[in-house]
């Protein structure tokens, strides 16, 4: 009789877990081919807060996330100025961002670092890492490779320098409009500059030239196209930067006569677009970026852009490249780099919305309303093209563990000469910093 009982018991068991197993809903698959049912992933994303950026990035967290419900994505962003060192600073505490842009100078620190991991091709919808690279235009990824690999997924922001010009500012100088088909001379716009400069006795109400001259990158930006135009390069063959070259001295002596002639004054800095909106400033070096802006800040400025200027022997025609990327840490876990991969893909993937909400441009190819890329976007303002047009003879920025370091030193060599100081006894002073700083 027990034994009936028990065994009953157990049939019933069995018969309720069957009833139970066939009405319990499947877990739901995603397009990432991730379950609901799967373990959360959790991905900590850093940016800078460029202010624009941060809606869309968010509307792409939220798009991700609603893709892959297993995922969730912590954003931070931090201040530009020290957004590079918080990064680094997380990953000496550990707590590294498992995604994060940052600018291609940093490539040789974070590989020495090995904090930056290399691309995953199939995350992008592709095999192999020459099709990920046929994603981009030719030689934008160039900047983030080493030993073979590719360490990016794509460029965030992708920028060249050119001269953006007010067009009544030189009509009123008795200066024609600035050619587009072929660049002035720096020493052209020495002159240029200097007749732009307007003053009220002692007072400069507006200066012919300016850039921000306490800013180490904008240092390098600015100055290392001349040193290149002029056949030189920071750093050597051997590795060693070389302050106390020829070309070196020519830059900063046509620095120390942009200073002499009046064409820039340090002290009249206080912000770049603002002040050539409202007409502090008469010329400023910018990129697409500064586009919109401008045409938000002052509607009824006459201006205009022209090609970034070379020395008259020039060695060759050479303009700015800079670049910001996104990273996948290479201390993540192997679980989150593949989710982390596929997050960076659709990143990639909206240059509509990185163009007209927040006015960078993207290196990944597509086309727009019918348009290749380029195309979009210069339609959107024809003076864009000339911008455009100098992306050709663009050249990434030195490559160095020490850019930080070495970019200050530029930076004070450069403040020493605005000053007055004698231009090569500054130079051999930044070369034995420079060395110490290699030393370290």
């Amino acid at each position: 009789m027990k034994m009936r009982i028990y065994t009953t018991l157990v049939l019933s068991l069995i018969l309720a877990l069957l009833i139970s197993a066939c009405t319990l809903p499947a877990a739901a698959p995603t397009e990432g081919g991730v379950t609901s049912g799967a373990p959360t992933i959790e991905l900590l994303y850093m940016t800078h807060n460029h202010a624009p950026s941060i809606p869309v990035n968010e509307a792409i967290i939220a798009e991700f996330e609603a893709s892959h419900p297993n995922v969730k994505i912590t954003f931070d962003n931090a201040p530009h100025a020290n957004f590079e060192q918080k990064v680094l600073t997380a990953f000496a505490g550990g707590q590294g961002p498992d995604v994060f842009w940052a600018g291609d100078w940093m490539v040789p620190q974070f590989l020495a670092s090995g904090i930056i991991a290399p691309v995953d091709p199939t995350a992008f919808g592709v095999s192999t890492q020459d099709e990920f690279e046929a994603l981009f235009e030719p030689g934008s990824l160039d900047a983030f490779k080493a030993d073979g690999k590719i360490y990016t997924g794509g460029i965030s922001e992708y920028n060249t320098f050119s001269l953006i010009y007010n067009v009544d500012a030189l009509i009123e100088a008795g200066i024609e409009p600035l050619p587009k088909d072929r660049p002035i001379t720096w020493e052209e716009l020495a002159d240029i500059a200097a007749r732009l400069t307007v003053k009220e006795g002692d007072v400069i109400t507006r200066i012919g030239l300016a850039w921000p001259f306490t800013v180490p990158i904008w240092t390098v930006l600015i100055q290392e196209p001349m040193l290149r135009q002029k056949g030189g390069e920071l750093i050597t063959p051997e590795g060693m930067p070389d302050f106390t070259q020829e070309a070196m001295v020519a830059v900063m002596t046509y620095l120390q006569q942009l200073r002499k002639a009046e064409a820039i004054d340090p002290a009249t800095y206080t912000d770049l677009l603002q002040d050539f909106a409202n007409g502090r400033s008469a010329m400023i070096f910018g990129g697409p970026w500064a586009v919109a802006p401008l045409k938000t800040m002052n509607p009824d400025l006459n201006w205009d852009i022209a090609p970034l200027p070379q020395f008259a022997d020039a060695v060759e025609r050479v303009t700015t490249l800079y670049a910001w990327a996104w990273f996948v840490s290479a201390k993540s876990s192997p679980e989150k780099q593949k989710v982390a991969w596929e997050f960076v893909n659709l990143l990639t993937s909206k240059q509509r919305e990185w163009w007209e909400k927040v006015g960078y441009v993207q290196a990944r190819k597509t086309e727009i309303d019918g348009m290749p890329l380029r195309e979009y976007y210069a339609q959107t303002d024809p003076r864009l093209a000339t911008i455009f047009a100098d992306y050709a003879y663009g050249k990434f920025e030195f490559r160095s563990t020490k850019y930080f370091e070495l970019s200050d030193i530029w930076t004070r060599a450069q403040d020493r000469v605005l000053s007055g100081e004698d231009v090569m006894s500054v130079l051999m002073d930044a070369q034995a910093q420079a060395e110490a700083a290699m030393a370290d």
